[in-house]
């Protein structure tokens, strides 16, 4: 997601004052940022870089970010200027002739800031992907449980089924395909609201705009999916269990 706003963007480098390189990072990052002060004098800022003579740069765009969100063009006064490059350009190499040339800017290279977001986010991802192991595995438990107990809430039908022909792995697909389509419609119900929740939050609205919509569908997908598996290898046991059944034990336990 953070490659692509990137792309979106088109900027190569940004040049901005010190003080506001956290919001150009985000702005980099995500494609809308806070309010960022209009205190660049734009005309001399691009004098300056086009007296460098940068090696491939290809076009400079002032922009004005004071109203925050993705910002809009700038003419004398700008919150940062945005410099594109050719394909085949170095933006490491353009930053060491910039920083000589605009005395007082802090020059953010955009594959410089992507990686310095991805870095912040590495520990958050940890967490989450534990957390997420922790649950999976509570998520198999319970529905482990919650088949033995409708298995044995429906022992005496079970039994009856068995006693009029039913087969052993009759049962035990009956049994198992029972817990995969309620998982499959909880995965299904939990994924979109999941995804509603996020989109309520201004910044992972502002990451999500970046996710195509068939990469979004994908995901939600693996999760159903994910469900289904974990429901049904929790449910095998259960659905053995089932198919074990003597069936006249089984209706004279529970007429």
């Amino acid at each position: 997601m953070l490659d692509e706003g990137l792309g979106d963007l088109g900027g190569d480098i940004v040049l901005a004052l010190p003080k506001d390189r956290p919001l150009v990072e985000r702005w980099l990052a995500t494609g809308s940022t806070e309010p960022i002060e209009a205190r660049i004098d734009a005309a001399m800022w691009q004098r300056w870089v086009e007296e460098a003579q940068i090696l491939g740069l290809r076009e400079i765009e002032p922009v004005d970010l004071t109203q925050g969100a993705a910002g809009v063009p700038a003419s004398a006064k700008a919150s940062l200027l945005v410099l594109r490059l050719e394909f085949w350009a170095s933006p490491m190499m353009a930053e060491v002739e910039i920083e000589t040339a605009v005395p007082g800017a802090a020059v953010v290279v955009g594959e410089q800031a992507t990686r310095h977001v991805l870095t912040d986010l590495q520990p958050l991802v940890r967490h989450l992907s534990r957390a997420a192991g922790v649950a999976v595995l509570g998520a198999i438990l319970i529905s482990g449980l919650l088949t033995s107990i409708r298995v044995g809430q429906r022992r005496a039908e079970l039994g009856m089924l068995r006693a009029m022909g039913a087969t052993r792995s009759f049962l035990i697909r009956l049994t198992v395909g029972e817990s995969v389509v309620l998982a499959v419609a909880g995965g299904l119900l939990g994924s979109l609201l999941a995804v509603g929740v996020l989109w309520l939050l201004p910044g992972a609205r502002a990451l999500l705009r970046y996710l195509p919509v068939v990469q979004l569908l994908g995901l939600v997908g693996i999760a159903v999916v994910g469900t289904g598996l974990a429901s049904a290898l929790a449910a095998l046991g259960p659905a053995i269990q089932t198919a074990r059944l003597d069936p006249l034990d089984a209706v004279r336990r529970h007429r």
